[in-house]
């Protein structure tokens, strides 16, 4: 049943043609693949069949050279989630139809009329009883403790590194062993919090401007992104608001005029700039008190990490309806 499905999809949506047998190259041949969907409770909602190329019979330099296999961006699937609340969207393409959207690359899916409520409780669950810590276990209010100094551990062991608005912030020079500045930012669309970053930057920055400018640059580029994706939805959004809370960085952005304390910026972080001047983005002033990116940036108490971290929409599954 499920392989005839799969070559009824075939012909319904014309993915293929009929050419000629090439004689000079060899025929790589299919095999099926099956697997089942489960929801979220582990009941088999689907059985699934696939059709896939028996790849490992293909000779590199003969049959391929480069090979790529496109994911999805948890950022883009964030994003769409996002704008399908936002626009109430509908049916357009054909999909298998198997009841409300709950489960989905272990993202938990609560779809209600306020939005959607996004969760991976049942992984951290699965994490907790993988390393035996199911009870008993103290409860970390904050990630890290603001009252913590954290130095480098010379014996430590190496981690294995295989293994639309933004807002933007920095702190000062926060990191003790190399002075480098810490970036923060977060798009949002609509209320949903649709990517977000904190990372150290790559130079040392002079001054607290400085290391504004490059977190906003930051922020410009992912701002961006999710306006050319918001593209391909039919959503054309010009001067998208980016806030800052450091008006030194807002004029700088604005105006070209180089001054002492401004004029060694590398050329690369005036990227912001020159995007401000084509007006894909502007950048506007928010007060520090209501600046989103702050948490991302340097330890909170836990008072003021709560109330930025229900801002963003961050909430636990029992406060949702």
């Amino acid at each position: 049943m499920a392989m005839q499905e799969k070559l009824n999809q075939f012909e319904r949506n014309e993915v293929w043609d009929l050419v000629p047998l090439p004689t000079d190259y060899p025929i790589i041949g299919t095999k099926w693949v099956f697997r089942n969907k489960l929801e979220e409770s582990g009941i088999i909602i689907r059985n699934k069949a696939s059709l896939v190329a028996k790849g490992y019979n293909q000779k590199e330099g003969i049959d391929y050279d480069d090979t790529f296999a496109p994911v999805a961006r948890i950022e883009a699937i964030r994003l769409l989630l996002s704008y399908s609340s936002i626009m109430t969207m509908q049916g357009e393409f054909e999909m298998s139809m198997m009841g409300e959207l709950t489960f989905f690359l272990r993202l938990q899916i609560k779809q209600m009329n306020e939005g959607i409520f996004i969760s991976q409780s049942k992984y951290c669950n699965e994490l907790l009883k993988k390393f035996g810590m199911e009870g008993g276990c103290k409860e970390a209010a904050t990630p890290i403790s603001n009252t913590c100094n954290l130095d480098l551990d010379e014996k430590g062991i190496a981690v294995d590194n295989s293994k639309y608005r933004g807002y933007s912030d920095s702190d000062y020079a926060g990191c003790r062993l190399d002075r480098k500045s810490t970036s923060g930012t977060c798009p949002l669309l609509g209320s949903a919090l649709v990517s977000w970053h904190s990372k150290k930057q790559a130079c040392v920055a002079l001054s607290t401007t400085e290391a504004e400018y490059i977190a906003t640059g930051s922020c410009c580029a992912q701002i961006l992104w999710m306006k050319k994706q918001l593209r391909d939805y039919g959503t054309e959004l010009n001067k998208m608001p980016l806030r800052c809370d450091n008006t030194s960085v807002i004029n700088l952005a604005k105006k070209t005029i180089l001054h002492s304390r401004t004029k060694h910026i590398e050329i690369r972080h005036h990227f912001l700039r020159d995007h401000v001047q084509r007006y894909d983005c502007v950048v506007e002033f928010v007060e520090t008190s209501k600046q989103l990116a702050y948490i991302f940036t340097k330890p909170l108490p836990r008072e003021r990490f709560n109330q930025l971290r229900i801002e963003l929409g961050i909430v636990n599954e029992t406060c949702v309806n």
